[in-house]
């Protein structure tokens, strides 16, 4: 696990803010068959496993309420929803560098409960979702297929900001 400096919040800040920006005006664009791609989920997964489930909770919820404020839906869902599958995939504390299968497994599981608890969550706030169920795989397999170019960079990203070389 990597502690997070003044220095890796201040680039993990950028990165979210830019993540969200890619998020909105290109990703959710795409003429994609089923759902579009989420590079958030993706990116709170590699923050989760690189610096653990502290970071990763706040990265999901800083990310989350971010993607909220250019939504349509209740300030707050999104945040909860990356808030908390942010902490459950830091306490796997994954090794992203041996285990690069771990990683897809992870993200394929945080893509799919993110966006079941998301479904949910507008369900209990008598809310209609603008995909359903039928999106569900094919974001979820959009999001494993940007685990490759995502973790790696959030990972190495990580290592160089750590203060503490021996880790």
């Amino acid at each position: 696990m990597t502690k997070v400096t003044p220095a890796g919040a201040a680039a993990l800040s950028v990165l979210t803010v830019l993540a969200v920006v890619l998020q909105e005006s290109v990703l959710a664009r795409l003429p994609l068959p089923g759902g579009a791609p989420n590079l958030l989920v993706v990116l709170v997964v590699g923050v989760a496993l690189a610096a653990g489930a502290s970071a990763g909770m706040a990265a999901g919820f800083a990310t989350g309420l971010l993607a909220d404020l250019s939504s349509a839906h209740p300030v707050g869902v999104l945040a909860l929803c990356f808030g908390l599958v942010g902490f459950l995939a830091g306490l796997l504390d994954a090794d992203t560098e041996r285990g690069v299968v771990r990683a897809f497994a992870v993200v394929a599981v945080a893509a799919a409960s993110t966006y079941l608890i998301y479904l949910g969550l507008l369900a209990v706030l008598h809310r209609p979702p603008a995909g359903g169920l039928a999106d569900l795989p094919s974001t979820v397999l959009y999001d494993v297929m940007l685990t490759p170019f995502v973790v790696p960079v959030v990972a190495a990203l990580a290592r160089r900001l750590d203060p503490d070389p021996r880790r």
